[in-house]
């Protein structure tokens, strides 16, 4: 038992420093690069083959939902920016991005706080990822709905940017509808360690820079601290904090309005309560039907 809890610690550490290191050296840390230096995290289980079988499908499946994603641009879909401004003045009667960089801004001189949220944002891109594999460390069965839970959010999220393309912040402040918004993420990150290349599948997939609605950026980190919260309540407190630390940094670096994390958050929790009631294994059937 105490070599077994060994081997989780050392799997789930390597993991943790590889994304560390990643997140240090400027690198966003994709799914298929996360794939391949997970499988050696596996070895330290002995579980390789448990591992492909079940982060084959979910790698694959959210791998899809980016390229699709990355074909809303072409649509040339006009993107919206006037909701997302009356709905955080209704809420706040000011746009918290530009109050909260007028007063703790100073791009002179960098605060703690400043690379702390760039972290943060940055975490994303491996955060879901990281818990991910700590859920499969820890219970495959909590992995599996927590996967499911992922894409289906994801595939939820791609269609609302069909339909409702959006701007955050700081486009809209590049256009002239809102105040000016600082660029503190290339400005911090200019002091990070220098950046190198690895092979990846997103080296040929587009961005979607109009794909603030719903924000995953919190919806991801939400849909973790909800099953920490099922499962390792314990846990859940620390993952509470790193969820509303990420959505203050989405909102303070002007990646998105705080209408965007809200709804972000609904389909974070309507994703939960779906898979959570069943959704995947009335989803499997339905395929097995339809096989036959």
């Amino acid at each position: 038992m105490r070599a077994h809890k060994l081997a989780l610690i050392l799997s789930f550490s390597y993991i943790f420093l590889i994304s560390f290191f990643m997140i240090y050296h400027r690198i966003w840390f994709s799914p298929d690069q996360f794939f391949i230096f997970a499988i050696l995290g596996s070895l330290f289980l002995g579980r390789v083959r448990m591992f492909l079988f079940d982060w084959i499908p979910f790698v694959l499946l959210f791998l899809g939902y980016e390229g699709l994603r990355s074909l809303v641009p072409y649509f040339n879909l006009k993107a919206h920016v006037f909701p997302m401004i009356y709905a955080d003045k209704f809420i706040f009667g000011s746009i918290p991005t530009i109050t909260l960089q007028t007063l703790l801004y100073d791009p002179n001189n960098l605060k703690w706080y400043d690379f702390l949220s760039v972290t943060l944002y940055i975490s994303h891109f491996v955060g879901f990822l990281l818990a991910g594999y700590l859920f499969w460390v820890m219970d495959r069965k909590i992995f599996k709905q927590y996967s499911l839970s992922i894409l289906l959010v994801s595939y939820m999220a791609f269609f609302t940017f069909m339909v409702f393309p959006a701007m955050p912040p700081w486009m809209a402040a590049s256009k002239g509808y809102i105040p000016k918004v600082f660029e503190v993420i290339s400005v911090v990150m200019s002091h990070f360690a220098p950046s190198f290349s690895i092979p990846s599948v997103y080296a040929i997939l587009g961005a979607d820079p109009v794909a603030a609605v719903p924000s995953l950026h919190a919806a991801f980190p939400f849909l973790i601290f909800l099953f920490m919260l099922k499962k390792y309540k314990k846990l859940s407190i620390i993952f509470g904090i790193y969820t509303i630390g990420v959505w203050f940094s989405i909102v303070y670096l002007g990646e998105h309005f705080f209408v965007d994390a809200i709804i972000g958050a609904i389909y974070a929790f309507v994703g939960f309560i779906l898979v959570s009631s069943g959704f995947g294994e009335k989803l499997r059937l339905i395929v097995k039907k339809i096989r036959k």
